[in-house]
């Protein structure tokens, strides 16, 4: 069994995939977009190319994205974090830098009682990151 999460990005999700793709030095998967003859019962009619799903490899995780069920809406998060365990400090800082580019660092990059280097940071969609070095606990 295996749990992958779907992240939904209104009217977003192009960008968003391309940027944590960038960001994070991540592959993209696969891409599932919509052709008007299919149209999917949660994309509205006319949204052709509008993602519907699509794959992103972050390191050895996958997370799934998608425009979601209610187009129009913003994305909202709420109740969980995406978190990354990089291997070196330098990478944590990279990443809380450009995740923090049109967003906001909640903790800058400093050493806790569990790792030498953590930061948090909410991006520019709204999505809510940890970063830290160290083997997942």
């Amino acid at each position: 069994m295996q749990a992958i999460p779907t992240i939904y990005f209104p009217g977003l999700c192009a960008e968003a995939l391309s940027f944590y793709r960038d960001v994070l030095h991540a592959d993209v998967l696969f891409q599932l977009t919509a052709i008007p003859d299919s149209q999917p019962r949660f994309l509205e009619p006319g949204s052709p190319g509008k993602i519907i799903r699509a794959g992103l490899r972050i390191g050895e995780s996958t997370v799934y994205f998608s425009e979601g069920h209610h187009p129009g809406q913003a994305p909202v998060f709420a109740g969980f974090s995406m978190n990354l365990h990089v291997d070196s400090a330098d990478e944590a800082l990279r990443i809380l830098q450009a995740l923090g580019e049109g967003g906001d660092v909640r903790v800058p990059l400093r050493a806790t009682a569990w790792t030498d280097a953590f930061c948090a940071v909410i991006d520019r969609y709204g999505l809510h990151w940890m970063i830290e070095t160290g083997s997942p606990q």
